[in-house]
């Protein structure tokens, strides 16, 4: 007897974490307060039950012509179960909801169930710098860092300068070349499904001031004594024809 009761505790248990790991899990994410709506797989027959759970506690229930719409321990008065759908609403969420959703249809246990995990804001972000980074290096490590423990899937884009925002990964290697080394500076943005925000800029460490390209002066400075070299005789004539028209003046005054 002993036995015949060992063996089918245990074949419950294995059909359990099978069901358990065939089930469709769909993550979904809020925010304190918000409202949360959750739907069913769609069924072929009319629906004349349903049982919503949280975790392994009862949420929700209805069954027609036997038990009336109730919600149950901490949902009291925070949800609403649309009876023609199975469509499941939960208001003013809160921590405290996070878990696990699953529902029972027509006393069929749907394999869709619902991670359910609060989201908050992101933090004001922080450019960092890995160690061993100077204007000597051969690239450069940045990290975009921040406390996002409970800020969920998060993006994240970088920008130079005043540039536009590129979307690329938490870590971005800079190369020292001469495109990076006119960057002045770096900043990095977080995005998640809510709210996004900006780090403040920091120093490019591999950037270097140019200074003026000598053969570029030689260059300008060589137009311009050939531009004097043709004005020259022109001036010179210019001067000379006003010499000469001064003096006709002169002579014509003493006459």
């Amino acid at each position: 007897m002993k036995t015949s009761v060992g063996f089918w505790l245990l074949a419950v248990l294995l059909l359990a974490a099978s069901s358990f790991s065939q089930a469709q899990i769909v993550k979904k994410y809020f925010e304190d307060g918000d409202t949360l709506q959750l739907s069913p797989q769609p069924v072929s027959e009319k629906i004349t039950s349903i049982v919503w759970y949280c975790d392994e506690y009862l949420l929700a229930e209805w069954v027609k012509d036997l038990i009336e719409l109730r919600d149950h321990i901490s949902f009291k008065g925070r949800t609403n179960l649309n009876t023609d759908t199975g469509v499941l609403e939960i208001r003013d969420m809160t921590a405290a909801d996070s878990g696990v959703y699953s529902v029972e249809i027509n006393n069929q246990v749907q394999s869709q169930v619902y991670k359910i995990v609060e989201i908050e804001d992101v933090p004001q972000p922080e450019v960092k710098v890995t160690l061993l980074c100077n204007s000597t290096s051969e690239s450069c490590k940045l990290v975009c860092e921040g406390d996002v423990n409970k800020a969920g899937p998060l993006e994240y884009f970088w920008k130079k300068d005043d540039g536009e925002w590129e979307q690329s990964g938490q870590k971005m290697e800079v190369l020292n070349n001469e495109e990076t080394q006119r960057v002045k500076t770096f900043s990095c943005r977080m995005k998640n499904l809510v709210s996004e925000s900006d780090s403040e800029p920091i120093d490019n460490p591999l950037y270097q001031e140019k200074t003026p390209d000598c053969g570029l002066c030689v260059t300008l400075l060589d137009a311009v004594m050939r531009s004097l070299a043709v004005l020259a005789p022109c001036w010179a004539a210019v001067c000379l024809w006003t010499k000469r028209k001064t003096l006709c003046k002169c002579r014509n005054t003493h006459s």
